[in-house]
């Protein structure tokens, strides 16, 4: 019989990491804060360059997060399918 995965324990693990990477993305949004509150009143270019990396910011931290949803998926239900092959 093959081994049972410990589920509370897997989802402690994807827990941790999406906490993780949440303190990370709020740790930018600090950073992006403190840049803003740094610019001079009336520089509209330094302030629409900031909201347009705080997008791309934002893009990219929620493709890697459909990613890892996607993986974790995978990686899941691979036992649950009997699907051993490697990607």
């Amino acid at each position: 019989m093959p081994d049972t995965p410990d589920i509370k324990a897997l989802q402690e693990q994807v827990f941790e990491l999406v906490k993780r990477s949440q303190d990370a993305v709020l740790e930018a949004g600090r950073t992006f804060t403190d840049s803003v509150s740094q610019l001079t009143p009336g520089d509209t270019s330094a302030v629409d360059e900031l909201i347009d990396r705080a997008f791309d910011l934002t893009e990219r931290v929620l493709n890697t997060q459909r990613e890892l949803a996607k993986s974790v998926l995978h990686t899941v239900t691979k036992p649950l399918s009997g699907d051993d092959d490697d990607d």
